[in-house]
């Protein structure tokens, strides 16, 4: 039997103020602060949710006295005009907050759910939800937020585990380079974000053991900073500092770059949007109650019918409605709402506690029915798909693209929804097959990611592969029993020796366009036996096409970078040998001339002598030549193959360059301001060590 006391336990209160304050800081934080201190953002979380806890600890000492509401209690502390002064600012930040949430909220919908569909009808459908989730009051939500916790969070920290693979913590690299405003400013972000612990204030009056408040509190702040710190780091080593700071939602975005394996579920933001659908909706629902609960004590009747009460609602609800429209409809007005958080709002929410510090110094059923009837309703909205309204017969899903030029990109598939009657879905896109040169003009390739990132129809997670002529490519699907889509992603992902993380997707180059770290190797496809296959390499460096690789060479990089779990080659004197397992690492050294150190360290194996191989051996070195000895030898071998394996190209073929940051400080100063002469300058020394497996005496 569930009480309808309206008293909500300690573990309901901490579920519901993390579900509270998880929202926007996992929704904004990462952008802002990536914005702020780049790199360095890490240590901005840590700060804020620090100084959350700190301004935590001063509210629960702010109200300690406190026996009935909080209006209540500051009338009681502060007079009552001075009490319903701060009872007014309350209600106009909870106002705000609510607009500005409702606005979020749906304009997140759109863009991820419900793209084309309209900003006010969307608005309209939350905020009928929102009402009718009130009619629980807080004990009826505090249950449904209860028992859905782990069935939101649960999921969160299975995508961000899976999101572990493609984490380059190269990214991370370096810290500390961050001025001292910039980082306060990052700080004090953290800190808008944390201070929505003040919300606490109200529902201290609902708990059960009011001694409870700042455990309750504390576990919320904790839970929410590790949470939002792991997700930073994540989204850092994901996309880099620069790509990061651009993008508007990042962790939905990181959702829709996970590739998981099978294609179980191409669209995974569309999926994992249902956590942030709960999060807004809870902060919402929050910040609506607490100011329609401020506005009734704002008037001195004791007594009100409930018909008045209903118009209370109405004109809360009206009020957030208009807030969300202006916020939507203006630019302009959402930098003012943020720059009244930076030098109104917040400093309002430490003021009052301190103030009422000093002060104190100084001297039931229906709502269980209404609330299982509210997971229902979630569950249902949480299982929307990211397509848009049309019915499935009436789209069109296509899983690869050609693009030659952008006339005909623009032709054939921006306006795609105009030469047909269906509805074009980009959402399972597999492959772009990309021209040799469409992908050589700088100013093509451009203006293609440009529409592409902004009009956030195809995953970022699709594949990218080059041809002479994409087309072409594309008709070899008539001497298949599959098309060349899906074709080429089970290569990648299942049949290549190369691991998938290796292969560049739409969205890397997305971050390269900003980073300009990494040098990509684009499969090259041709046809072979009337099927498509990978011949070479392009190359993409720092954000910029350079040129073709041979595969001998790419093979090379990607052992090189642990993408590549074993190499097979023939050295000069007829021994083919296996490697694998490979532990390598990049160093660098400073000598009269600069230097990059490759270290592979791997095992291996012999697979092939040419006949008489070890007699010449011996014949040059003794009779007594040991195995150490021909593993001496070999492992001089391999050193001189990949040395002049790489020296073929004028391209960093250990990927080095994005690691300077980490190892040499000094030189990414120097290279941010010049990198063209990066590769003119470097020289790349292999140093191989292998730990043969069948070497014989």
């Amino acid at each position: 039997m569930f009480s309808s006391n309206e008293k909500i336990s300690g573990r309901q209160a901490f579920r519901l103020l993390v579900f509270d304050l998880l929202g926007l800081g996992t929704l904004l934080i990462p952008a802002a602060v990536a914005g702020f201190c780049g790199r360095d953002g890490i240590f901005c979380i840590i700060v804020g949710t620090v100084l959350g806890l700190l301004f935590l600890r001063l509210l629960v000492y702010a109200v300690g006295d406190m026996q009935g509401s909080f209006a209540e209690y500051t009338e009681k502390m502060c007079g009552t005009f001075f009490g319903k002064t701060i009872q007014a600012g309350y209600f106009l930040y909870l106002m705000l907050l609510a607009g500005y949430t409702a606005y979020l909220f749906s304009v997140t919908v759109l863009n991820n759910l419900l793209r084309g569909e309209s900003f006010y009808l969307v608005l309209v459908l939350i905020l009928g939800l929102v009402w009718y989730g009130l009619l629980s009051g807080i004990e009826g939500r505090a249950r449904v937020y209860e028992l859905l916790f782990w069935v939101i969070l649960i999921p969160l920290f299975i995508m961000l585990a899976s999101a572990l693979d493609e984490v380059k913590t190269d990214y991370w690299n370096p810290v500390f380079f961050t001025g001292k405003r910039d980082f306060f400013a990052g700080s004090y972000y953290v800190f808008i974000c944390s201070s929505l612990i003040f919300l606490i204030l109200f529902l201290g009056g609902y708990l059960r053991k009011r001694e409870s408040l700042m455990k309750v509190g504390r576990l919320a702040l904790i839970f929410t900073g590790c949470l939002e710190a792991g997700l930073y780091l994540i989204l850092l080593g994901v996309f880099g500092g620069a790509a990061l700071s651009d993008m508007q939602t990042p962790a939905i975005t990181l959702m829709s770059t996970i590739k998981i394996t099978g294609g179980f579920l191409k669209r995974a933001d569309a999926f994992m949007f249902g956590i942030w659908f709960f999060t807004l909706y809870a902060l919402l629902n929050s910040a609506v109650f607490y100011a329609e609960m401020l506005l009734n004590g704002l008037y001195h009747a004791k007594k009100r019918q409930a018909l008045w009460k209903k118009w209370e609602r109405a004109a809360v609800f009206a009020a957030v409605f208009g807030v969300a429209v202006l916020l939507y409809n203006s630019k302009e007005n959402t930098v003012l709402y943020e720059k009244f958080l930076w030098y109104i709002g917040t400093p309002f929410l430490v003021l009052v506690p301190v103030v009422l510090a000093i002060i104190r110094c100084a001297g039931q059923r229906k709502k269980h029915l209404r609330s299982g009837a509210v997971i229902c309703v979630l569950l249902g909205l949480m299982g929307l798909s990211g397509c848009a309204t049309a019915e499935l017969e009436e789209r069109n899903f296509p899983i690869e693209m050609a693009v030659s030029d952008m006339e005909q990109f623009d032709r054939e598939w921006l306006n795609a929804d105009e030469s047909g009657n269906r509805m074009v879905d980009y959402s399972h896109m597999k492959v772009i097959l990309l021209d040799q040169k469409f992908l050589e003009d700088a100013q093509n390739m451009d203006a293609f990611l440009e529409i592409l990132e902004k009009k956030s129809d195809v995953p970022r997670n699709t594949y990218l592969a080059v041809a002479e002529d994409a087309e072409a490519v594309l008709k070899l699907q008539k001497n298949m029993e599959e098309s060349v889509g899906t074709y080429l992603e089970d290569y990648f992902e299942n049949v290549s020796e190369i691991k998938k993380t290796a292969y560049p997707t739409l969205g890397m180059l997305y971050q390269e366009q900003e980073n300009k770290m990494e040098t990509l190797f684009i499969p090259y496809v041709e046809e072979v036996d009337q099927k498509p296959a990978v011949t070479k390499y392009y190359v993409w460096k720092r954000g910029e096409a350079e040129g073709m690789f041979d595969s001998q060479t790419a093979l090379l990089s990607f052992f090189t970078q642990n993408q590549k779990e074993e190499y097979t080659l023939t050295l000069a004197d007829g021994v083919d040998v296996r490697l694998f397992a490979p532990h390598n690492q990049v160093v660098f050294s400073q000598t009269k001339e600069k230097q990059i150190i490759a270290e592979i360290s791997c095992s291996g194996e012999i697979l092939y002598e040419k006949p008489g191989w070890r007699q010449k051996l011996q014949s040059e070195y003794g009779q007594n030549l040991k195995s150490g000895d021909i593993k001496k030898m070999l492992e001089k071998e391999l050193e001189d193959y990949f040395q002049q394996t790489a020296q073929k190209v004028e391209v960093d073929c250990a990927n080095s360059y994005k690691k300077l940051g980490g190892q040499r400080r000094d030189w990414y100063l120097l290279y941010q301001k010049q990198p063209e002469q990066y590769e003119k300058d470097m020289e790349i020394i292999y140093r191989v060590k292998v730990d043969w497996v069948n070497m014989g005496e």
